[in-house]
């Protein structure tokens, strides 16, 4: 009982000389990484239209379309300020979940006429350099939503920005299977953040 006690007091008067070794800003870094959280959030559900007039037969039906784009802002300075901090530094964005479904299917109606779909980011709108996040792989038959498999991709240059854009791409092999077909796309996000 004497040594833990004594191995304890040793501990707690090396500690001041542990702090006074280490530079301000190392132990800075350490509190800051101590203090850090991290965030999940929903992104908001985009819904969109396929118009079969858009999506007919022929040769350009077995082709890859844009079925929507969109852009995203994500505001940081309010998750600061819901945290209560002032400013802070983000790091390891991602991408939780990516789903995508009818809305409001009628009976038969399903994702049978596309073979996949994947969904990629991009820092501006014409998309001229993008990212793969989420991709679906083969869509089982009858399926009226389909949850994407995500790739280990860090979006935190995109997160820093004031916005971003996503668009969702379709690999169909026939034709709508009605004449105005209404999606969802559901996401959400997830980062950490060191306040400063």
């Amino acid at each position: 009982m004497k040594n833990k006690t004594f191995l304890f007091a040793v501990l707690i008067a090396a500690m001041p000389f542990l702090f006074l070794t280490q530079s301000c800003e190392t132990v800075k870094d350490e509190i800051n990484k101590i203090a850090s959280f991290d965030v999940s959030m929903d992104l908001p559900d985009q819904y969109f239209v396929l118009d079969s007039n858009d999506y007919k037969s022929g040769k350009a039906l077995l082709e890859e379309k844009v079925f929507t784009q969109f852009y995203i802002s994500v505001n940081l300075d309010s998750i600061f300020e819901a945290n209560g901090i002032s400013t802070g530094l983000i790091s390891e964005g991602a991408f939780t979940n990516v789903t995508v479904l009818l809305d409001n299917p009628v009976e038969g109606v399903n994702f049978d006429f596309v073979n996949s779909m994947r969904v990629t980011v991009s820092e501006t709108a014409d998309f001229s350099s993008e990212t793969l996040i989420a991709s679906t792989g083969t869509i089982g038959d009858g399926s009226t939503s389909v949850t994407f498999n995500l790739e280990t991709v860090n979006i935190l240059n995109y997160l820093n920005q004031s916005d971003f854009y996503v668009r969702l791409y379709g690999d169909q092999d026939g034709p709508l299977p009605v004449a105005l077909l209404p999606m969802l796309l559901q996401s959400g996000i997830s980062f950490t953040v060191e306040p400063l």
